[in-house]
């Protein structure tokens, strides 16, 4: 077990050997920036058993630990690191659309507790003139970051006009292809 630790720090991954068994601490972080740990208290009996945690209560913690802990403890942390850096991943994206880009939107973001679900209406001025877009952004990929569903509308017009209809396409592609601080650091340089 202290090899399997020592080679976790890596990962920001971290354990420390407890009387029941270890208390393994999972580090977040997201572009270089560190944010939220967790901690999973196993005890090491057969079976291997989670005694007390700190995963937020919609992360499938049962079922992963089901699923890997009793045959490949190693693979059961990974996978969970992976859940744990993707919701704060998220997380830390809609937190930074809120603080660093709040003249940009129309309105609040809203979202739900797991950040894999994000609307909100926003503006931009290219041009000179006001437009507001409808975003709704949903992650069903639970382990990553980026968005894989988005939905751009123009809010309040029947037929777009075909600058703001272009403008509309490429801003999905954005939301597809970059975080949503980046897609709204461009926005901001435009307008």
């Amino acid at each position: 077990m202290k090899a399997i630790l020592q080679a976790y720090r890596f990962t920001r991954i971290s354990g420390k050997l407890t009387s029941q068994g270890v208390c393994v601490c999972i580090s977040t972080a997201f572009e270089g920036n560190l944010l939220d740990s967790y901690f999973v208290n196993l005890v090491m009996e057969k079976p291997l058993w989670i005694h007390h945690h700190s995963v937020p209560v919609f992360i499938p913690l049962e079922e992963i630990s089901a699923k890997y802990l009793q045959t490949n403890t190693q693979h059961f942390l990974f996978v969970l690191c992976e859940y744990l850096n993707a919701y704060s991943g998220r997380k830390h994206q809609a937190d930074r659309l809120q603080s660093d880009f709040a003249a940009l939107l129309v309105g609040p973001l809203q979202r739900n507790s797991l950040c894999n679900l994000l609307s909100f209406t926003y503006k931009v001025k290219p041009e000179g003139q006001s437009f507001p877009f409808c975003s709704r952004l949903l992650y069903k990929d639970l382990t990553t970051t980026l968005t894989t569903d988005v939905t751009v509308t123009s809010q309040g017009t029947e037929a777009l006009p075909r600058m703001w209809e272009e403008q509309r396409a490429a801003h999905e592609n954005l939301f597809f292809m970059k975080p949503l601080h980046q897609v709204f650091t461009s926005f901001a340089k435009k307008g």
